[in-house]
């Protein structure tokens, strides 16, 4: 059975909810039973384990009471024939299985040892192989569970998760108080969804992907709302120019922001813009910021205007598009901008202290690009931020319903919900949590709707070169990385096609 990894996933993504109404209807659809669809399970697993290379062969099963116990019964047959030492650890109150786990259960030979998960020295393997929850946690984990977990991932040694690591939300990617921390995670017949948002990118590993011969079928009857961005095909929109190109082809972009003594954001953002490609940018900032803004810089065209003036005016109704929020503050100069900037008819990204603006006027437009984190997403729903990282799909779904356009719900396995769908960027890295990044995004969605693509599209390319260009910079050290540091690397990513 060839397994998929990282690099190589398919694009939907489902939920478990749909991945589990329509597992029984697949596997008849490819003349199989559940047992037979268990039976590959536990080979896609057992498949992995051999390709690693292990001096000790022995192997640890840690066991629910569901079905992923049953996947686990199989890799510990499997693992046994081929001279493993294996021994089976049963979670507390699970010492019996029914259905098809019952089936893979009575295949064991006598010699395979169960024991209590509470004593088990998981240190003592070489392999440990989570079978305990699979997709189907839906509550909190239990303390007596929880302690079992913190041994798990105690114990230094190499860990895959059958299906899903136990304790993440399948759906959500939200850790239920506690989760095994996988080396590697093999997922069955279809993607789930909280495999690549949230608390993911901590459990997960790396992720496999075992079609089972049934992933056609699943894909058949299931709409697929979620989705993740493949970075490959990126490229296709970043072709060269023609020769016979002039700046006014590529977007009048104007950014507002930088109230007295925030020049940094509003800076990030337009020079972000002008290294995507942006034909020109322009920047409206308070009077005192003009200097800090356009040293250095010489490109940046830069106005410093005492609120809503005639030159104001101007400027956004001439623009292609505009950026608002980086450093705009929440004065009476950002209230008077904002409120002019809601009237025009320009594509717009709203981001920072303009997310507040709108959070209080309960604007509709689908004509913009919103990019709050999580606690700016809170503001907009009126929740804690903590509460929007439990369900971020849902978040970033109901801030799209709310205000329109397309939101970009940042934070890991970022998030990008039109009207239509969810997309999911699996690029990026912790190092890009620092000031600043969120302008430099901010500025890059504006030079892509200024060059003519729509918010979504837009939206979409923003992330993923945002994220590549974050990995990059990063290969020099996440720690201390700032959002300067991306700059070249931005460049360097939208023109990815004339490269190749």
């Amino acid at each position: 059975m060839k397994l998929s990894s990282n690099r190589h996933l398919p694009r939907n993504l489902y939920t478990p909810e749909q991945v589990k109404n329509s597992e029984k209807w697949a596997a008849q659809q490819q003349g199989l039973s559940l047992f037979e669809l268990m039976q590959k399970a536990g080979e896609a697993i057992f498949e992995l384990i051999e390709n690693c290379f292990f001096k000790e062969k022995t192997l640890c099963i840690l066991l629910g009471k569901g079905n992923n116990a049953g996947d686990g019964f199989v890799v510990a047959r499997l693992a046994h024939a081929a001279g493993w030492h294996v021994e089976l650890a049963t979670m507390p109150g699970c010492q019996s299985w029914s259905g098809e786990a019952q089936q893979a259960l009575a295949q064991l030979p006598d010699r395979v040892h169960f024991k209590n998960a509470e004593s088990c020295d998981f240190s003592s393997f070489s392999v440990i192989v989570d079978a305990v929850f699979g997709i189907g946690l839906n509550k909190i984990v239990k303390p007596e569970w929880s302690v079992i977990f913190d041994a798990v991932n105690q114990a230094g040694r190499l860990v895959i998760s059958a299906d899903v690591p136990s304790g993440l939300n399948a759906h959500t990617g939200d850790v239920m108080v506690n989760a095994i921390k996988a080396t590697h995670t093999v997922t069955f017949i279809a993607l789930k969804s909280g495999l690549f948002t949230a608390d993911a990118g901590d459990y997960c590993g790396e992720i496999h992907f075992a079609p089972l011969d049934v992933a056609q079928h699943v894909e058949k009857a299931n709409q697929a709302y979620f989705r993740l961005l493949q970075l490959s095909e990126q490229k296709f929109y970043f072709k060269p120019r023609a020769r016979n190109s002039h700046k006014g082809q590529f977007g009048r972009l104007l950014c507002i922001g930088g109230d007295r003594g925030m020049s940094g954001a509003i800076r990030i953002a337009a020079e972000g813009a002008l290294r995507a490609g942006a034909g020109t940018v322009s920047v409206i900032t308070h009077p005192d910021n003009v200097v800090q803004v356009s040293q250095g810089r010489p490109e940046l065209m830069v106005y410093g205007v005492n609120g809503v003036t005639t030159e104001a005016k101007t400027l956004m109704q001439q623009a292609d598009a505009i950026v608002i929020g980086p450093g705009l503050g929440r004065s009476g100069w950002a209230n008077g901008l904002m409120q002019i900037a809601c009237e025009l008819e320009q594509n717009k990204v709203v981001d920072a202290d303009a997310l507040h603006w709108l959070a209080e006027h309960a604007v509709k437009k689908n004509n913009w690009i919103l990019t709050p984190h999580p606690g700016e997403a809170g503001v907009l729903l009126q929740q804690s931020s903590s509460h929007i990282q439990h369900d971020r799909y849902a978040a970033a779904q109901q801030i799209q319903a709310r205000y329109g356009g397309v939101c970009i719900l940042k934070g890991h396995g970022s998030l990008i919900a039109s009207s239509l769908d969810t997309s999911v960027c699996q690029a990026g890295n912790p190092g890009m949590a620092s000031g600043g990044m969120g302008d430099l995004l901010a500025g890059i969605c504006g030079a892509f709707i200024a060059q003519g693509f729509a918010p979504t599209l837009a939206a979409e390319l923003a992330v993923v070169v945002h994220a590549q260009a974050g990995d990059e910079a990063a290969k020099q050290g996440e720690r201390g990385m700032i959002a300067s540091d991306l700059m070249p690397f931005v460049r360097q990513c939208v023109n990815q096609a004339i490269e190749s």
